[in-house]
């Protein structure tokens, strides 16, 4: 049976909770469905860390735009295909797409997702975060922290399934485990446990953020940085708002491929 990861809120506080239906509690859910060996690593480690070892399910290729000036453009290009999907509000700005697929189970298939979206050219217009293994979306009714408004349906165009040809995913040109560099891991742990004032928090976040990668933490391990950091300062940045900083430095609004535009003190 495939399980989901459901949250209440972005940042988990708790160990993943895993179900086949949703909790009535939560806020998101994962991208993708946990076949049983998935599980029981999750359940075993009580955290996602090295889920990417395994196959995941997804029935639903999901496309998250942010920019309302993206909109049109992208359902545009979503319509042009001929298949079916339905539009959704975030309860912010934005839309979310859901377009039914012919269900895939595979280690590729976020992946194979991402390359889709990049075959439509719509790449750098969209939320390319969300198609990982781990990654997780607004579920629809959720209220907005921010906002105080639901995600919900506004309409639904009829068609056939989507089918995602699977592509392997190539060796990731950055390496996700322990660097083996002493001093890079010294400079990450410094700069965790610095406080930083209002006006001063998105640099040290980036920061942070780079000197995680340098230290060897995958992108995923250190949204949870991130927002550990944020929870010990003292007026704390919203969960969302931490995660869409760290959306920007991992899609390159800020860091192109992990690397500073500048030299930076880390």
């Amino acid at each position: 049976m495939i399980k989901y990861e459901w949250r209440t809120e972005p940042v988990r506080i708790h160990k993943p909770a895993l179900a086949s239906t949703p909790i009535q509690t939560a806020k998101f859910r994962s991208v993708y469905g946990y076949p049983p060996e998935a599980q029981a690593h999750i359940e075993t480690e009580g955290n996602i860390v090295g889920v990417k070892q395994f196959a995941v399910q997804s029935s639903t290729l999901f496309i998250d735009v942010d920019e309302d000036t993206h909109l049109d453009e992208i359902e545009r290009v979503i319509a042009a295909t001929g298949v079916g999907y339905s539009v959704w509000s975030t309860g912010n700005r934005g839309l979310h797409f859901h377009i039914d697929t012919i269900p895939v189970t595979s280690i590729d298939l976020p992946y194979s997702q991402a390359e889709y979206i990049r075959s439509l050219g719509i790449q750098d217009k969209v939320d390319m975060t969300i198609y990982r293994h781990h990654s997780i979306i607004r579920v629809p009714g959720a209220i907005h922290s921010k906002t105080g408004k639901p995600k919900e349906l506004l309409r639904s165009i009829d068609g056939p399934m989507l089918t995602i040809n699977l592509v392997q995913e190539p060796e990731p040109e950055f390496e996700h485990h322990e660097s083996g560099d002493p001093e890079a891991v010294r400079r990450f742990r410094r700069n965790l446990v610095q406080k930083r004032g209002p006006g001063q928090r998105h640099m040290h976040l980036f920061i942070l953020f780079e000197s995680g990668i340098k230290a060897g933490h995958d992108i995923d391990t250190m949204l949870e940085w991130l927002y550990w950091w944020n929870g010990h300062q003292g007026q704390p940045h919203s969960a969302d708002m931490i995660h869409s900083k760290w959306k920007g430095f991992v899609n390159g609004k800020k860091a192109k491929a992990f690397k500073p535009r500048k030299s930076l003190s880390f």
